[in-house]
């Protein structure tokens, strides 16, 4: 079984598995199959960049392998497992992939507190939009400011904030601007200015917690700047919601330095949320007025029954789409959404889309797209990419017809690979159907091959 669903062990033993596909024109992903989590009950307590990181103590097992955070050198040592990974990407998959987790390169309570901090930063810029009409105008900032803050020489703090923000003097604050300026220091100060302490003080990172984020940032830009010389592409996965905001300011940080002429950085996108398309949208958005590509890796999600969970335990809103056809729908709208870009479309940039799926309909409306929009297969720079193991025959299928179709392949010891490859095909009913609908095949071929 291991041997089937993963590459090897060490980047030694998947070569034979990387070469094989190369031959018959399929690239790799290569992923060092692990991930944290945290649970119900953990505790954190402050440190600082330079010493171990909190240890955190849970109640109950995460349903998949967990990193061990007792210091910052177990996230430096992550960091050379990475690095390991890209060097072979370039070595033997030179086309290839390397795939990255956020929560190997810091605690992921601190990406959970980061993410709180963040999701405040933008509820708060929903108060200050009164119109809703996605601006926030200094008369509107100004009456919400009134109203939340306090302070001596008002008008000028007002003034100067409101600058802040408005960098380009257009008198309006845009989504972008509000969440690229608004980061710990300034959360921190607007929070020395709130009337209550209430849930925005509350999420401000301490000193301490922004030194520990500067070393996770770091860890990130080392790899991707190595994935940049290198010319390998990097595909920062999605985790969590309960991690996204902070991945997602992780990502679009890197993009913006790294993505300026070539599609280094890949953001990934889960279409079972409900946020995924206007997410999405936003970070097109942002792409396009900032001046740099965007690049994607579209997928339907693989932590449905722990988030689902979770937002019960809590009495919040269930974020995941209520039905699989929802989750159907909003994963082809956000292919088309990626595919008819302006920028695409003008000439300006390759669409920089990776298709991961083992679902044929939309293997099949990429190829549709593909034509309606005429775009050359391998030139149109959209790919597709199944999990070592799974969907043989479409992944094939795409590699014979001259499409770009690669193989995501997990590596690592073997007590490390299978957690993770068990919750995927739990969580993922197209993955468990693609099965059948290969045992099938195989069935048809072995009758036709016996009876002639």
């Amino acid at each position: 079984m291991f041997g089937h669903f993963c590459g090897g062990e060490d980047l030694r033993t998947i070569q034979p598995t990387v070469e094989n596909l190369k031959r018959s024109g399929i690239g790799g992903i290569l992923d060092y199959a692990a991930e944290a989590d945290v649970g119900a009950d953990v505790t954190i307590s402050t440190a600082s960049a330079d010493s171990d990181v909190p240890t955190t103590t849970r109640s109950n097992q995460a349903l998949a392998r967990e990193y061990s955070y007792q210091t910052e050198r177990q996230c430096d040592a992550n960091v050379k497992i990475f690095e390991t990974a890209i060097r072979a990407v370039h070595g033997v998959t030179p086309d290839g992939f390397a795939a990255i987790k956020v929560t190997a390169l810091g605690n992921p309570i601190l990406l959970e507190r980061w993410s709180t901090a963040l999701r405040e930063i933008y509820k708060l810029f929903g108060r200050m939009d009164v119109d809703k009409d996605g601006m926030v105008t200094f008369e509107e900032f100004t009456n919400v400011w009134n109203q939340l803050f306090v302070g001596d020489s008002m008008e000028i703090i007002i003034n100067d904030m409101f600058k802040r923000f408005d960098k380009k003097g257009k008198g309006f604050i845009d989504p972008i601007a509000w969440t690229t300026t608004l980061d710990p220091p300034l959360m921190r100060r607007l929070a020395g200015y709130c009337k209550k302490q209430g849930s925005f003080a509350q999420a401000v990172l301490t000193t301490d917690e922004e030194k520990l984020v500067k070393s996770m940032q770091s860890r990130l830009r080392r790899l991707v700047a190595l994935a940049a010389d290198l010319n390998v592409r990097l595909m920062i996965d999605a985790e969590h919601t309960y991690f996204q905001p902070a991945i997602d300011n992780l990502v679009l940080s890197m993009q913006r330095e790294f993505n300026k002429n070539t599609d280094c950085v890949y953001q990934t996108i889960q279409c079972y949320l409900k946020d995924a398309r206007t997410r999405n949208q936003l970070f097109m958005d942002q792409a396009r007025i900032e001046n740099w590509q965007y690049a994607v890796k579209i997928v339907r999600g693989a932590y449905m029954h722990q988030e689902r969970d979770r937002a019960k335990k809590r009495g919040e809103e269930d974020p995941i789409h209520s039905t699989i056809e929802d989750t159907h729908k909003c994963y082809e709208e956000i292919m088309e959404d990626v595919i008819s870009r302006e920028n695409v479309q003008e000439g300006r940039e390759k669409v920089n889309l990776v298709v991961a799926t083992h679902n044929q309909s939309s293997v099949e409306c990429t190829i549709r797209l593909l034509e309606e929009y005429g775009l050359e297969r391998m030139e149109s720079g959209v790919a597709f990419g199944q999990l070592l193991g799974m969907s043989d025959h479409l992944t094939y299928s795409l590699g014979q017809n001259g499409y770009k179709v690669y193989k995501y392949i997990p590596y690592g010891p073997i007590l490390e690979c299978l957690p993770y490859l068990i919750r995927r095909a739990q969580e993922n009913s197209d993955l468990m159907g693609s099965v059948g609908y290969e045992l099938g095949m195989l069935a048809k071929e072995i009758r036709r091959r016996m009876i002639g």
